[in-house]
């Protein structure tokens, strides 16, 4: 039983440092999530979230399970893998603060940017991106796109398959640091 235990432990923490691999904050120069955005949570609305989601980046792929509360000017996520907490993080639209639970776990802030880049009202992110950012939505056969551009560059992609970033399924490509988030969403 012990040794069963030190090897499901061994491989969490292989898993889990391949997760943070794909969402380090480090390289983000240039990036338009190398810094926290200014979003106050009551923007996306009062909500409890369940979610699946996947991450690749060249040569890797894995998955974990979160669940997000929104509550007023308070977001709460909390990340696992196997059934067992990554981190957890409050967000108050200004600072977040961030529990990590295993070594290596994905960084709390980038994803944090990645789901206010995916979440938040076209107008309200316009307002809170930095100065030389965009971002336009197109809409097509009940599909829509968001396109986040900075200096000329575009940053990001977001794919929506529902009206809703809340159901069903989001993918989020993150060009300049070259990995992928698929989301699959149901609130509850």
């Amino acid at each position: 039983m012990h040794a069963r235990r030190l090897i499901a432990r061994f491989f969490l923490v292989c898993c889990v440092s391949c997760l943070g691999a794909c969402v380090l904050l480090a390289p983000g120069r240039g990036s338009i999530t190398a810094r926290p955005l200014k979003i106050s949570p009551a923007v996306l609305g009062e909500r409890t979230v369940e979610q699946r989601l996947v991450m690749r980046w060249p040569g890797g792929e894995r998955s974990t399970e979160a669940v997000l509360e929104i509550a007023g000017d308070r977001l709460q996520l909390v990340m696992m893998a196997f059934g067992i907490r990554l981190f957890s993080l409050e967000y108050d639209g200004d600072a977040f603060t961030e529990q990590r639970f295993v070594p290596h776990a994905p960084e709390g802030g980038r994803i944090l940017n990645d789901l206010l880049l995916i979440a938040t009202p076209l107008q309200d992110l316009l307002r809170a991106l930095p100065p030389g950012a965009s971002a336009t939505e197109m809409r097509e056969n009940g599909k829509t796109r968001r396109e986040i551009v900075q200096d000329g560059v575009t940053q990001v992609v977001i794919d929506y398959d529902t009206a809703s970033p809340w159901q069903g399924k989001v993918t989020y490509s993150q060009r300049v640091m070259g990995y992928e988030l698929i989301l699959e969403s149901h609130e509850i």
